[in-house]
């Protein structure tokens, strides 16, 4: 469903919730008139002891207006009755639209998160890739017009050549294993995080304690969710903490995958932070669409924690 008819969706939803309060509005005020009767007829009721003095009791005299008003009572009844059916009616058909407007809400997520992996990709492979193959390119025409002239310089060029292709096709390699970690068909989530590890600390920058476990790959799509999780909130401890440690936990408690993230950097002011910086926003849309419940805790000067829990 295209972000247009998301809209009309949210229009119609809210119309038959203003319709629900105008129902309400008026069985309350229909309620009220009953109640007004039933004073009203309560009125008419003598005591026993003016009974024996008294002929003509009150229900005698104002029999027709006791029966008027019975009649008014009634009537409100009935409305009332039918007002509750049709509230029921809207109330169903809220319920069912907004299970539409979940689900369609979740499927506008998950393009805006592909948009952004595809965004992300674009970047690396241009800033990288790209660039590395058109320097290559310009190094390969200088090779050949070396070629007869000094062909001792154009082997060094063609070596150079070798050496930078080889790098280039690791890093596009790298970019594919992001798209899709092959290690978790053969060997499971310990050996994708282990890996993810080793990686953002290539420079041994950090000092890196971990404690994985084994975990099944039953559900693809769920684990390669939460290794997105897992990748942006390491790729900022790397780009922004400062951090010379970090402690990474993940494990199976209580029937949910429980990751636990902590450094010891530079920390930040949550408040002035918000969900609008370092890819926190994307990662609590991931968190949610898995129905999960994410924790970010930090102080300047006190590092970062991420406890993320994501129901089996």
């Amino acid at each position: 469903m295209i972000i247009d008819d998301y809209n009309i969706l949210v229009d119609v939803i809210n119309e038959l919730r203003q319709e629900i309060l105008n129902l309400d509005a008026q069985i309350d005020d229909n309620s009220r008139r009953i109640k007004e009767s039933d004073v009203y007829l309560n009125g008419f009721t003598e005591p026993e002891e003016s009974k024996l003095f008294n002929p003509r009791n009150l229900q005698t005299v104002y029999k027709e207006e006791i029966q008027k008003v019975l009649k008014l009572k009634e009537d409100y009844t009935k409305q009332n009755e039918q007002l509750f059916q049709k509230r029921d009616v809207l109330s169903e058909r809220v319920s069912k639209l907004e299970t539409i407007l979940t689900r369609e809400n979740q499927e506008l997520t998950v393009l805006k998160i592909q948009e952004e992996d595809r965004k992300r990709i674009a970047r690396e492979l241009h800033d990288t890739s790209l660039q590395n193959l058109t320097h290559l390119i310009h190094k390969i025409e200088l090779c050949s017009m070396y070629i007869d002239k000094d062909p001792i310089q154009a082997k060094l060029e063609l070596s150079i050549i070798n050496k930078h292709l080889r790098e280039t096709i690791d890093e596009i390699r790298g970019t594919i294993f992001d798209l899709r970690p092959m290690t978790f068909d053969d060997l499971g989530m310990k050996a994708v995080f282990e890996r993810l590890l080793i990686n953002i600390n290539e420079n041994n920058s950090f000092e890196i304690q971990s404690d994985i476990e084994n975990v099944s790959c039953e559900t693809n799509m769920k684990m390669v969710s939460i290794y997105r999780i897992v990748q942006e909130s390491l790729a900022n401890i790397v780009k922004h903490s400062e951090a010379k440690k970090i402690t990474f936990q993940f494990k199976i408690v209580d029937k949910s995958y429980v990751i636990d993230i902590r450094d010891d950097g530079k920390g930040f002011i949550q408040k002035d932070i918000g969900d609008k910086h370092f890819g926190i926003s994307l990662m609590k849309e991931r968190v949610d669409l898995l129905n999960g419940e994410i924790k970010i805790k930090s102080r300047e000067g006190t590092g970062t924690w991420i406890h993320i829990e994501i129901p089996l």
